[in-house]
């Protein structure tokens, strides 16, 4: 997974209050009963970029009821990303470390993910190759006990724009999957994880994009992709899919 793009700390920035508010609570409260009962909870945060799921999920897990202490290993290739991380103020009874990892690595993954109590990771699984998300999956799989696993806000591939631009989803979808599993990674990763034994619930969580900076930049990358200068668009609808699989 070496060779994947470092993301900007400025988009990350600009994306993170858009992510907090589309990520489906409806999962995040199916993960509680997982986790009762213990007094502390190990989680890994793959892909974590510049500590947006910390920030989201380590408050709502005791909003929910969840008073267990939190051990939070973020893990990214980016070093940097994982040094603005560590600058998250976090609640009390949290911990926070990194390890900067290669997913690809097997023998690399099992060593973050050993003695895991849930496994979390944002706009992760689209960027992996299948190649990797097996490796992952086969990681997860062979935890004793299995952890939990929420991941979020992946891209399912047809956005939309108004005033429409046609072909354009098209372009940018099949840009995507010439880089890793992009539209398709949720299907793939639901028939893994099913085939491999565990329970998986799902959600649609649309980005739904008015007139902003966020639109506005959005636009530049997704047109840019697929060599097309951004036209002035007014909204989009940027469909993504969360899915929660339990042992």
């Amino acid at each position: 997974m070496s060779d994947l793009e470092n993301f900007d700390p400025d988009w990350l920035a600009l994306r993170e209050p858009l992510d907090h508010a589309t990520r489906s609570a409806r999962l995040e409260e199916l993960l509680v009963p997982a986790l009762a009962g213990r007094p502390a909870l190990r989680i890994v945060d793959l892909g974590a970029g510049s500590g947006s799921t910390l920030r989201h999920l380590a408050p709502r897990l005791a909003e929910l009821g969840v008073e267990a202490e939190q051990h939070w290993l973020l893990v990214d290739h980016d070093e940097e990303l994982l040094q603005r991380a560590l600058a998250t103020p976090v609640p009390a009874a949290t911990s926070v470390r990194t390890a900067r990892v290669d997913l690809g690595d097997p023998d690399a993954l099992r060593s973050v993910l050993t003695g895991a109590d849930l496994v979390v990771g944002s706009a992760l699984l689209d960027v992996l190759p299948a190649t990797v998300a097996d490796t992952l999956l086969d990681g997860l799989s062979a935890l004793e006990p299995r952890p939990a696993v929420l991941f979020v806000l992946t891209v399912t591939g047809g956005a939309t724009t108004e005033p429409p631009a046609p072909g354009a989803a098209a372009g940018f979808d099949a840009d995507q999957r010439s880089h890793g599993l992009g539209p398709d990674a949720v299907e793939f990763c639901v028939a893994g994880f099913a085939a491999r034994g565990w329970t998986v619930a799902r959600e649609p969580t649309p980005w739904r994009l008015a007139d902003s900076p966020l639109l506005q930049e959005w636009a530049r990358g997704w047109f840019g992709a697929v060599g097309i200068e951004a036209p002035a668009v007014t909204s989009a609808v940027v469909p993504h899919e969360d899915l929660l699989a339990l042992p």
